[in-house]
């Protein structure tokens, strides 16, 4: 379990919204103060906060990060909130600001712009529903044969994903009782371990799967039907079930990360905390919004991929 807290350790009251919506409060290199963090705290862009749970846990720049994921292909399934994490490793990260956007299902290889002879590959495809233009079937989007088909593909290739990065709880608004989601999380497990057994008979090493909880939804959203008390226990139920089946790799606690900032919209748009930063008027009445919550989940995700190389 990838769970830590947040201290901060850097402050600028006098810090104003850029023309293009970004918060560069701090210096480029100001440094992270040991022993939360590694790396410049100015690239979190969170005017001193830093969420961490060891001594160990680095602030990615640009070439560490390519060292870490050239030649490897991640793959990822769950909510929305994956597109903006994907968009924001591109953009603060990778140097590839030229992406203004990904789609909630892709697969596409990113090449390092100082050095073409790096890449990696990234696939996402959408768990709100089997058709990526509609919502609200969760966990139960593999009920259809079409997408489940679609998703197995992916492992059917000479190579396979090295790691996949999971969620699911916003979109699982069809089911009405925490009985019902349990079986739509055993059944997803059920599937998940099938596709990964089907890999290591082929002999291929299996993918790592890890287990991005669902965000604590913010401001206005804590009162609807994917609440923060649902999610909650919707997370357990789902990491429960893929730790019954031996497939879980390890979590990424992004429902303990978000909570702090979920009383009001300064840091999220209700579900979503990771929007493209922009000097706009956003849904508290401000101009602008934090996008910080959602870029420290990007460098949390990096350490997890990178631990091991």
């Amino acid at each position: 379990m990838w769970a830590g807290r947040w201290t901060r350790h850097g402050r600028n009251d006098d810090c104003e919204i850029s023309h293009d919506g970004r918060y560069r409060c701090l210096d480029s290199n100001f440094p992270c103060k040991s022993p939360w963090c590694s790396g410049s705290l100015g690239a979190l862009e969170s005017n001193g906060w830093v969420y961490s749970s060891h001594c160990s846990f680095k602030i990615f720049s640009q070439k560490p990060a390519w060292e870490c994921l050239r030649n490897r292909w991640i793959f990822f399934w769950g909510d929305s909130n994956h597109v903006d994490s994907i968009r924001n490793l591109l953009h603060f990260v990778l140097g590839r600001p030229d992406i203004p956007a990904v789609p909630r299902r892709f697969d596409m290889n990113f090449t390092n712009p100082l050095n073409s002879s790096e890449s990696v590959r990234i696939t996402s495809i959408f768990n709100g529903h089997w058709n990526d233009t509609m919502n609200y079937e969760g966990l139960n989007s593999l009920s259809n044969k079409e997408y489940r088909d679609l998703l197995k593909r992916y492992f059917s290739e000479e190579t396979v994903p090295d790691t996949m990065i999971m969620n699911s709880g916003l979109h699982d608004i069809k089911n009405r009782n925490v009985r019902t989601f349990a079986g739509s999380a055993d059944y997803a497990a059920r599937f998940w371990k099938e596709v990964l057994d089907s890999v290591k008979e082929r002999n291929l090493r299996a993918p790592k799967l890890l287990y991005r909880t669902t965000v604590t939804t913010g401001g206005y959203a804590r009162g609807l039907g994917f609440n923060p008390q649902k999610m909650e226990v919707y997370n357990d139920v789902v990491i429960d079930k893929f730790r019954e089946y031996e497939i879980l790799s390890g979590v990424i606690d992004d429902f303990d990360m978000t909570f702090p900032w979920h009383y009001d919209n300064r840091c999220n748009d209700g579900v979503h905390y990771g929007r493209a930063p922009a000097k706009a008027r956003w849904r508290d009445g401000e101009i602008g919004h934090q996008y910080f919550v959602d870029l420290m989940l990007v460098h949390v995700i990096l350490n997890a991929l990178c631990a091991a190389r």
